[in-house]
């Protein structure tokens, strides 16, 4: 609509989408500025998800519009400008930027802001500051008082909570790490202590949330390794750290076979030289299963890192974890022999059966591997 002569007094009917609904789901650039185009957007809006209430809010926007200019000697003019997923602090620089942009264009002298609810009240300071704001009209989509009606409104929002990333950081990510913090101190037999620890991880996170501190550092462009690059640095992190645990309940183990009256090294190196095999056998005993889940944990990272490359390494680290499986079983029996050296190692024994069935696995599955590398498409 063309501006009458003469008029002094500009009106903006301004719609916002403070989350960018309009860019992420209709792929519609903002502002948008006009009757016709406001329109055209909130229409390709409705039809990427017709239950979307920005869609509403622009067609309430629209309907306002025009209500007012039909009779009226002021100039009106419609808008809806974005903000950002990532909410916060990047939602309303873009609001400004693009608000900016509006005004540019359509120097405005006062705002009807139009809003599909309360929640975007709270960016009322940021166009008071650039505009004063004359009226707040609010498009609220009516629903019936069914129960079958309330429960599908309910579970509209359980999704978003769930598919929508802005929200989902809280109500999936909080709960998976304190459900990943309870299965950890289960493991180590330290269930007593997950009050403590949870509330400690608790405060952290509302700490973070409270100051806006997620949202500094999403701002923040760090130079990331590559994401297969990042898969070994974490898997050979976590059995680094599985390994210490092993090494450390292995010297737990081993001290309890050192008996009370025991003279120090130097002053009695025969007697450590007896007592050493026993323990060696109970350090085996009490590490081995910790040091072979960090090596397969570390094992395992490189497969999916190479798997992601098509590199043929892959298939070296499948016979590295064979020969890890098998020296499991190889460092037990081991273990059980060092502790009870009156044992006789026979034909039939047990350490003997697995060192045969590791070193034939193993040479079996070389020969595969050898067999097979042509036919897959690694590097």
């Amino acid at each position: 609509m063309s501006e009458p002569e003469g008029a002094r007094d500009r009106t903006l009917i301004l719609c916002i989408d403070r989350d960018d609904d309009i860019g992420r789901k209709a792929d519609v650039e903002t502002p948008i500025l006009g009757r016709e185009v406001n329109l055209r957007a909130a229409a390709e809006l409705a039809l990427a998800d017709p239950e979307e209430a920005d869609a509403n809010a622009m067609f309430g926007a629209v309907k306002l519009y025009d209500q007012l200019s039909k009779n009226s000697d002021r100039s009106y003019q419609v808008a809806t400008i974005a903000g950002s997923p990532m909410g916060g602090v990047a939602a309303d620089r873009r609001i400004v930027e693009e608000l900016e942009a509006v005004l540019e264009s359509y120097p405005a002298t006062d705002v009807i802001l139009v809003t599909d609810g309360f929640s975007d009240e709270s960016i009322l300071p940021i166009i008071q500051s650039r505009v004063p704001i004359t009226s707040i009209h609010h498009v609220v989509v009516k629903h019936s008082e069914r129960i079958e009606e309330t429960w599908a409104v309910m579970l509209r929002y359980l999704k978003m909570m769930v598919n929508d990333p802005h929200y989902s950081r809280l109500s999936l990510g909080v709960p998976g790490i304190m459900l990943v913090i309870l299965g950890v101190l289960l493991v180590f037999n330290q269930l007593e202590n997950a009050g403590m620890v949870l509330t400690f991880v608790m405060g952290v996170v509302l700490l973070i949330k409270g100051f806006g501190w997620d949202e500094k550092l999403a701002m923040i462009k760090l130079k990331l390794p590559p994401p297969e690059r990042q898969l070994v640095l974490a898997s050979l992190s976590v059995g680094v750290f599985l390994t210490v645990v092993g090494c450390f309940r292995g010297v737990v183990g081993a001290s309890r076979y050192v008996p009370s009256y025991a003279p120090r090294l130097w002053q009695d190196f025969r007697f450590w030289l007896q007592l050493s095999p026993t323990l060696a056998g109970a350090f085996l005993l009490g590490a081995i299963d910790f040091i072979i889940l960090g090596a397969m944990v570390s094992l395992i990272g490189g497969v999916a890192s190479y798997y992601m490359q098509r590199d043929s390494k892959i298939l070296w680290n499948i016979v590295g974890m064979i020969v890890t499986f098998w020296l499991r079983f190889i460092a037990i029996e081991s273990a059980k022999v060092l502790m009870e050296p009156e044992k006789v190692l026979t034909l039939q024994s047990p350490l003997v059966f697995m060192a045969i069935a590791g070193v034939v696995t193993t040479i079996t599955s070389v020969f595969v591997i050898y067999g097979t590398r042509k036919k897959l498409h690694f590097k």
